[in-house]
């Protein structure tokens, strides 16, 4: 699929992702059967719908992290870029100067032009502030991951 053109018809794609739905297949049922194994017959269902109930929690929990972690990063990131953002600091005169000559450029009136380079200049630091906040979301799941493939190669058997 990664050589296909992105205008591809659709019967070339067909094939691709069959193979795909039959990959997961081969992945998939293996994996329930080694895991429930150690249960009997009849107590299956009852580890199948525990299983669902431990999976909805978990992408409840998951997810309420990362927005909970993000938020608290953008405010942070912001707090912080905010601090670099005043007139002592010689990058922002630059910079505010360049964006506000632009603007008295495009034909703006000085005084609007100075309050349309303050927002410009405002939305880069909330963009910036999320952009960070996204890469902390990220550094926290390599985290996780690291962590759970220690666990996962410490633990050697399922039984």
């Amino acid at each position: 699929m990664m050589h296909m053109p992105p205008d591809v018809s659709m019967p070339w794609l067909i094939a691709p992702l069959v193979l795909r739905g039959a990959l997961l297949l081969f992945i998939a049922l293996p994996v329930a059967n080694v895991t429930f194994r150690v249960f009997a017959i009849e107590e299956y269902n009852h580890g199948y719908r525990f299983k669902n109930i431990v999976k909805q929690l978990t992408y409840s929990f998951s997810t309420a992290t990362m927005i909970i972690l993000q938020q608290h990063r953008v405010a942070l990131h912001q707090t912080r870029l905010v601090e670099a953002v005043n007139p002592y600091n010689p990058e922002f005169q630059s910079a505010y100067e360049r964006l506000s000559s632009g603007f008295e450029g495009l034909g703006y009136a000085a005084g609007q032009a100075k309050s349309l380079a303050m927002v410009e200049m405002s939305r880069a630091v909330a963009q910036q502030a999320s952009f960070l906040s996204a890469l902390d979301g990220f550094y926290f799941l390599i985290g996780v991951a690291l962590v759970g493939g220690v666990i996962a190669f410490w633990q050697k058997q399922i039984d």
